[in-house]
């Protein structure tokens, strides 16, 4: 499995932004970590040896100053490419975001903006590369207790100038319900367009456009093993699109890990940052 600095520094962010607020007052939130497995297809190249495995760590804080909210959020995932060091035989191999969000709440509405950087495998590059997203983000609470959310944000992860840029847009919109004291489960799609240079830039023979869009569809569920350890699964599948060359990468993954809360779980917010458009910009070097 790859290690590089930048993800350990990362995971030290990671590890300090959630633990601190554990032992203060008024923080709601969590952290989780666990295993995944992906299998991975592209019409632009040979995957070899999928599927592949992998570890994930995720957390969540976030606290309220009268009608307002404070939250900070992150992910990382990190693939074993089993040695083969080649993402056009693997598919990407690293993806991690990190969010800041800050809004005002209305009764059972929320709004507000999130700022965020993620990390994304770039353009012949063994280390991680970083892109931001920034947009705004509103939820709405229905009767029955379900949270609606949609988030939407300006997209840039550039994997090589002129190249491989992911200049676009990302997007959100899902439900979260806790059922019970035990059981809570979620459904989200994500979607976004680069808009004219996913994996080749116009130039002087080509003056076209040459976009690339993305899709995900996640389901998440939890079941609480006691008053603060949940046992968390999801699925996930990604689709990712070269509109130039017709050329197309999927990931499919089901997830497996813990999750430790601190603070009740009906009161941690929904809107953590997206991650899908990170995951995509991945696909812009093993598509080209």
């Amino acid at each position: 499995m790859k290690s590089t600095l930048k993800m350990n520094i990362t995971t030290v962010v990671f590890g300090l932004v959630f633990a601190a607020p554990l032992a203060a007052q008024d923080w709601v939130g969590s952290v989780e970590g666990g295993l995944f497995s992906t299998d991975r297809t592209s019409t632009d190249t040979t995957i070899v040896d999928s599927p592949y495995t992998g570890y994930f760590v995720a957390g969540q804080t976030q606290r309220n100053f009268g009608d307002y909210r404070l939250s900070v959020d992150g992910r990382l995932e990190m693939m074993d490419d089993k040695d083969i060091d080649d993402v056009y035989e693997t598919g990407p191999v690293h993806s991690g975001v990190i969010g800041l969000h800050f809004g005002r709440e209305f009764g059972d509405a929320y709004f507000g903006a999130f700022a965020a950087a993620g990390n994304f495998d770039g353009y012949d590059s063994e280390s991680p590369m970083t892109g931001t997203l920034a947009g705004l983000e509103g939820s709405y609470t229905l009767p029955i207790g379900a949270v609606l959310y949609a988030q939407v944000g300006a997209m840039e992860a550039i994997g090589y100038p002129d190249d491989n840029e992911y200049v676009g847009y990302a997007a959100r919109v899902g439900a979260k319900h806790q059922f019970n004291d035990r059981i809570s489960a979620g459904l989200s799609y994500e979607f976004g367009q680069s808009n004219d240079c996913f994996v080749d830039c116009p130039d002087d023979e080509n003056e076209v456009d040459e976009p690339g869009v993305f899709s995900m569809v996640t389901l998440d569920a939890s079941y609480a093993v006691t008053d603060q350890m949940d046992i968390v699964a999801r699925y996930a599948y990604l689709n990712v699109f070269d509109e130039d060359d017709d050329d197309t990468g999927t990931e499919s993954t089901f997830y497996l890990g813990a999750r430790w809360n601190f603070g009740a779980r009906s009161e941690q917010t929904a809107l953590t940052t997206p991650m899908g458009g990170f995951q995509a910009a991945g696909w812009m070097d093993p598509l080209d």
